[in-house]
């Protein structure tokens, strides 16, 4: 079989097994009123409360935080180098490794982090690309912000752009 005729059925199964969550979401936003709270972002809260978190999950997002903030001005003056967003989105990288490796939440907390990570990822990602770098920016202060409206992390502080 060619690769052109293999591309309609990986299509297809992609579609099939995300549309799945797509339509589950669509029967809590229509049907449930006492279930989780959705947001834009698909997060939601645990049973109308903050998901619990561990040390190395409050480390590893401390972390992200502090190199964004510490960027931030930068960024925003339009003096960040493209070197400099690839040095950011190594970091990035580091601190999200660490909490992979180290965070032990329970199951729906955990996928919960999920849906904040993979918004970070992207960010770094776009950091990386050297197309879309303070877009990328963007992303992870948006994650960080879901994070701290999500997530029991005492202290935690939105940050001011």
């Amino acid at each position: 079989m060619s690769r052109s005729s293999i591309l309609p059925y990986f299509v297809w199964g992609v579609l099939l097994l995300t549309a799945p969550t797509s339509f589950a979401w669509s029967a809590v936003d229509q049907h449930e009123h006492n279930g989780p709270t959705r947001t834009e972002s698909g997060l939601t809260l645990n049973n109308g409360k903050p998901w619990q978190t561990d040390a190395p999950l409050r480390k590893g997002m401390e972390g992200i935080q502090r190199d964004i903030k510490e960027s931030l001005p930068r960024i925003h003056a339009g003096t960040f180098t493209a070197k400099q967003y690839v040095a950011l989105a190594k970091k990035m990288h580091n601190h999200i490794n660490y909490i992979f490796k180290n965070c032990k939440l329970p199951k729906e907390a955990d996928a919960q982090l999920h849906l904040v990570l993979a918004e970070v990822v992207q960010g770094q990602e776009a950091m990386e690309a050297h197309n879309g770098q303070s877009s990328g920016a963007a992303m992870i202060v948006h994650a960080l912000d879901l994070y701290g409206r999500h997530f029991d992390h005492a202290g935690w502080k939105p940050l001011a752009h």
